[in-house]
C-alpha cells in the first residue's frame, strides 16, 4: 500500500509539467522560462507530454504490478537524463534547481518503491 501511494505521488509530480502543454504561459511559474519563440514553446509543450506520460505510466504502475518495470525503467531515465544535463549546465535560475531537487527527491522515493515492490 505505501508503495502504491509513493508511485502516485511521483506521478503527480510528472503530471503537474503537463499544464504546459495546455498553457505554455506556465513555463515562467515552473521554470522561470518565457517561450519567446515558437519553436522553444514548441519544444516545451513536447517536454510537458513526455512528462506527463511518464505520470501516466507511474499510475499504471500504482495500480498494476505488470507497469512497474516499464514504468521504473522510463522515470529513472527521465530523472536521471534531466539531472545529467542540468549538471552539466551553468549557471541555474530558482526555478530549475527546484525541478532538479524534485527530481532527486522522485528518483530516492523509486528507489524506495523499487526495494518494496521488486524484493
Amino acid at each position: 500500500m505505501i508503495s502504491q501511494i509513493l508511485l502516485a505521488l511521483v506521478a503527480l509530480l510528472n503530471l503537474v509539467p503537463g499544464i504546459v502543454a495546455l498553457r505554455p504561459s506556465r513555463t515562467v511559474a515552473l521554470y522561470g522560462l518565457t517561450l519567446d519563440s515558437p519553436a522553444l514553446a514548441l519544444a516545451m509543450r513536447h517536454r510537458a507530454v513526455l512528462l506527463a506520460l511518464v505520470g501516466v505510466l507511474l499510475g499504471l504502475a500504482a495500480l498494476d504490478d505488470a507497469w512497474l518495470p516499464p514504468a521504473l525503467l522510463v522515470a529513472f531515465t527521465s530523472k536521471l537524463s534531466f539531472l545529467g544535463l542540468y549538471a552539466a549546465t551553468r549557471p541555474h535560475a530558482a526555478p530549475m534547481r527546484r525541478v532538479a531537487i524534485a527530481d532527486v527527491v522522485a528518483i530516492l522515493v523509486l528507489g524506495i518503491v523499487a526495494a518494496l515492490r521488486l524484493a
